[in-house]
């Protein structure tokens, strides 16, 4: 009995690995299934076993919201035709949130959240060293292995973003944007600076990790980060390296051009800067004032869009809510579209075969646009139910423990923040991780 024990943990110690470290592959895929879907998919199977092993028993409440989180989406099927609705996306974003809520539930009550600690802890650390491996990779023209996933670009097979000509280099490690980094790895790294005892080193290379990102988001976690330090009476030297390094890595300009000119990215840098100085221009993005309003474009978006749907909001459905964001910033482009169509001649429709002429957004016209926002994106498609539940546990945790409570709280709010705009199975564990655990938790 003893040994079935232990050759069962043992199981469940390797697929705790595989699902962690396929799920922070976000930029490779096989056979066009991207690997952290499988890791996700795995790490359900994986607390499917723990639910077996335990025989934990499921609560009727938990089944009541779930079922209640998921009543817009049944409506939304029902009253719309099946082939107007991107079925595919649409599963496994129900797929996602029902796996999100049952690893929360299975791993709050089951006795494995040791094992998960530890087993996150190491695959955190080999992926720090892979994604600084590959940072100088990229500089240096080292081997890297193939970035195979496309990018998020708007056609959808978009090549991975690696080279930037006239900003500082990012660290995109084994996702495809830094952003996707920070939103996935840095509730990771609170998880284990809470819930497990750390060395000096970890906290050097985390703040290595996230500085050399560059990316706005992680800044915005880490001035968070040190106001909760501080508030907690956290605050030690541990601490004060991570800031340090980070705030290093984070504004010193690393230009891969300049540290490595034989690049092959760099005599097409230096013909551009010699041939069309004008579109090298337009290209700097960390001068122009142009494109500083384009790349805020998307937060006055997602901001004009929540003002003017929040009042009305009784949840869209995970099907809808992206086509009904798209629809919303479409409204300008549809008039430009129609007032075009009416004055120029007839055969450019004919001859163009694209939905669209002119300069502009009109990809608005035939692409639905992510809102890329965990907290909006299931806000509207849940409805006002999620701001309530999200109230009732903020409520519940600083009730139960003030300190632990405010961790909890910052952790979601991490996650609510995320690129990523489903509840993914790994937010969950995450969440369980906090919730319970505390007679690990730093002091």
């Amino acid at each position: 009995m003893i040994r079935k024990n232990l050759t069962f943990e043992k199981l469940i110690e390797v697929l705790l690995f595989i699902s962690f470290l396929l799920i922070f592959l976000d930029s490779y895929q096989l056979f066009s299934i991207p690997l952290t879907w499988v890791g996700s998919s795995s790490l359900l199977i994986v607390t499917f076993l723990i639910y077996l092993k335990e025989n934990i028993k499921i609560d009727k409440l938990f089944l009541l919201i779930l079922i209640i989180c998921l009543i817009p989406t049944i409506f939304n099927f029902l009253l719309n035709d099946y082939f107007e609705l991107d079925i595919f996306y649409t599963i496994l974003r129900i797929f996602s949130f029902v796996s999100f809520a049952f690893i929360i539930y299975i791993f709050f009550n089951s006795n494995y959240k040791e094992m998960a600690i530890k087993v996150l802890k190491f695959v955190f650390l080999v992926v720090i060293a892979v994604s600084i491996y590959a940072f100088f990779a990229q500089l240096f023209n080292l081997y890297e292995p193939f970035r195979n996933r496309p990018g998020t670009g708007i056609l959808g097979f978009d090549t991975q973003t690696n080279f930037w000509i006239s900003g500082s280099h990012r660290l995109v490690g084994t996702f495809r944007e830094p952003v996707f980094m920070v939103s996935l790895l840095f509730p990771c790294f609170l998880v284990i600076h809470y819930k497990a005892m750390n060395s000096r080193l970890f906290y050097l290379f985390s703040g290595i990790l996230f500085g050399l990102t560059k990316s706005e988001l992680s800044l915005f976690f880490i001035l968070f980060f040190l106001i909760i330090e501080i508030l907690l009476k956290n605050f030690n030297h541990k601490v004060m390296i991570f800031l340090l390094v980070f705030i290093t890595c984070f504004f010193v300009s690393i230009r891969e051009c300049d540290i490595s000119p034989n690049n092959a990215e760099c005599p097409q840098y230096e013909s551009s800067m010699t041939t069309d100085f004008i579109d090298d221009s337009i290209d700097d993005q960390t001068s122009s004032p142009s494109s500083f309003q384009f790349n805020n474009r998307e937060r006055l978006d997602t901001a004009s869009f929540t003002l003017e749907y929040l009042n009305k909001n009784i949840g869209f459905g995970f099907g809808s809510t992206n086509e009904n964001y798209t629809d919303y910033l479409s409204k300008n482009i549809s008039n430009e579209m129609y007032l075009t169509n009416r004055t120029f001649p007839k055969y450019l429709n004919i001859k163009y075969l694209s939905k669209s002429f002119g300069t502009g957004r009109y990809f608005l016209t035939y692409e639905d646009i992510n809102i890329q926002n965990n907290f909006l994106f299931n806000l509207f498609s849940i409805g006002m139910f999620y701001l309530v539940i999200l109230f009732l546990v903020f409520v519940y945790l600083i009730k139960v423990n003030f300190h632990s409570g405010i961790k909890t709280i910052f952790l979601i709010i991490c996650i609510s923040l995320a690129a990523y705009e489903d509840l993914l199975p790994i937010f969950g564990l995450y969440l369980s991780l906090m919730f319970t655990m505390d007679k690990n938790a730093n002091k």
